[in-house]
């Protein structure tokens, strides 16, 4: 028997510019608009505070403690991405959000084939989240 969730979703992403923080802002504000609870990582812990051995423990049990993830793909993060594959490799469901995906846009393909659907932003998630019904954008992958 699996462990009870803590959060409905665990958001992944970058933050460390204030486009990447804008991006995530809108992302985390969808999910909160549709009363979805929340691991953010980048309010988790203070790695001055923890180190990084600590940052990793609280991310990572952040991940197993959701039913799912939802990443932020923008700038292909590497943390985003482990998040991404750890997730994966436990078997939670995980969702892209890519603000102004396209038939244009690339995605890498490890990271493609592990997610169950990609987002084109706000609109497109709060579709979703109000319908369940989701209309995959077809991009490139590589």
């Amino acid at each position: 028997m699996g462990a009870i969730a803590k959060h409905d979703f665990y958001v992944a992403g970058p933050f460390f510019n204030p486009e990447q923080t804008a991006s995530m802002e809108r992302l985390e504000q969808v999910l909160a608009d549709h009363g979805k609870s929340m691991f953010k990582p980048r309010f988790a812990s203070v790695i001055e505070e923890v180190g990084p051995e600590g940052c990793f423990a609280d991310d990572t049990r952040g991940i197993r403690e959701a039913r799912a993830v939802i990443a932020n793909l923008m700038d292909e993060d590497s943390g985003t991405m482990f998040e991404i594959g750890y997730a994966h490799a436990l078997g939670k469901p995980v969702y892209g959000y890519l603000e102004g995906l396209d038939e244009n846009s690339h995605v890498n393909l490890m990271i493609a084939q592990s997610v169950e659907m990609v987002f084109a932003g706000p609109d497109d998630l709060a579709h979703w989240l109000e319908t369940g019904e989701h209309s995959e954008i077809t991009y490139h992958q590589f």
